[in-house]
């Protein structure tokens, strides 16, 4: 039976070298890129010692997950999972997970999710028509069987979905007559690059709290740990043509957002993609729709076809093809896309109710 090592994490450098190690020789195995960094998980982990008891299980150079109790809740999280394909390793990696959980008195686990979902969660539960794209859920396919034979089942599922720029035509067409249509509803455009991020930075983390507020799983974080990820170096990135503000025209109130990028991993870099250095390296040119979405008290407007339109009247200029990312079941975005011809890959989160004895 694989022995599984269990450690309180109580403050920094506690995780060991191997949990680093695990992941990067499982993904070179698949073809895969790592993107996440022992120094940004440890920068991570310092805005969660106080919010949630944090708890490492690992058989050694085989699998690990974390588990993540948040103060005052019942319900556990796992995350930072990675596993070879072995179903008895597994079972026993999550037995130990959920012995700890029950202990604590949780009622059920999801995930996985690292500690919230501005960061890293979900796994991708199909083959793709791409490889993988910057900051997908990427997993060997496995992985979804593993969790489903000891009892888990998809709580969330989500989609990403390709178009290619030969379905777009008519499309334009009408989406420019929507475009001509927003400056009657006085809002404005403001393209998103390094310094327009920084001028509107705490703006912007109060539109995306608003925004994806009532979403499932939703979790307040501060405006510090918003910051480790979304800042000037990631706005540097953003495409410029296709990733703006709308704002309210007079008040300048930001209503609606979208983010976009390219997909840089295809260049295999070794350093940060900034957009003007490294979109005209790019052969095949693939933008990213990341993020979209209307504050509340501006939806049922049409807003959220303008952002659409906007992407795509830049798109067909910039880009051989566009990935819609990681949307969920039923969200305006998803909707957006079933007027086009598209591939899909598919996504989910994950839960399973615990027996308390």
């Amino acid at each position: 039976m694989s022995h599984v090592i269990q450690r309180t994490i109580t403050g920094p450098g506690q995780l060991p070298s191997s949990f680093f190690q695990l992941k990067k020789r499982l993904f070179d195995r698949a073809g895969l890129v790592v993107e996440e960094s022992p120094g940004h998980i440890e920068e991570l982990l310092k805005f969660q010692y106080e919010k949630a008891a944090i708890e490492l299980f690992m058989i050694e150079g085989k699998a690990r997950v974390l588990g993540i109790h948040p103060t005052g809740g019942d319900v556990a999280l796992f995350g930072f999972w990675e596993t070879e394909n072995d179903s008895v390793q597994n079972a026993n990696l999550f037995a130990a997970l959920e012995i700890w959980a029950i202990q604590r008195g949780c009622m059920r686990i999801e995930g996985p999710k690292n500690f919230n979902t501005f960061h890293a969660n979900r796994i991708r539960t199909s083959n793709a028509p791409w490889n993988q794209f910057n900051n997908e859920p990427i997993n060997p396919l496995y992985c979804q069987k593993l969790l489903m034979e000891i009892g888990y089942s998809e709580s969330i599922n989500y989609s990403s979905r390709l178009l290619n720029t030969e379905v777009i035509p008519k499309a334009y067409v009408d989406k420019k007559e929507l475009i001509e249509g927003l400056k009657e509803l006085s809002f404005d455009f403001i393209s998103l690059n390094r310094e327009s991020w920084k001028n509107y930075r705490l703006e912007i983390f109060e539109l995306v709290c608003d925004v994806f507020g009532l979403n499932p799983g939703f979790q307040t974080i501060d405006f510090a740990e918003f910051e480790l990820i979304y800042n000037a170096e990631f706005a540097e990135m953003l495409c410029p043509n296709t990733s703006v503000l709308l704002a309210e025209r007079g008040t300048g109130k930001l209503v609606g957002i979208s983010l976009c990028y390219p997909n840089y991993l295809p260049l295999k870099l070794n350093e940060r993609p900034i957009y003007e250095k490294h979109y005209p390296l790019l052969k095949h040119r693939t933008l990213l729709a990341k993020t979209q979405g209307i504050h509340p008290d501006y939806r049922q407007q049409g807003l959220m076809n303008f952002l659409g339109a906007y992407g795509m009247l830049s798109f067909k200029r910039y880009y051989d093809d566009i990935i819609f990312c990681l949307m969920r079941e039923g969200n305006p975005s998803l909707r957006f896309t079933e007027a086009f011809q598209y591939q899909e890959a598919s996504y989910a989160l994950f839960e399973k109710e615990l027996l308390i004895t």
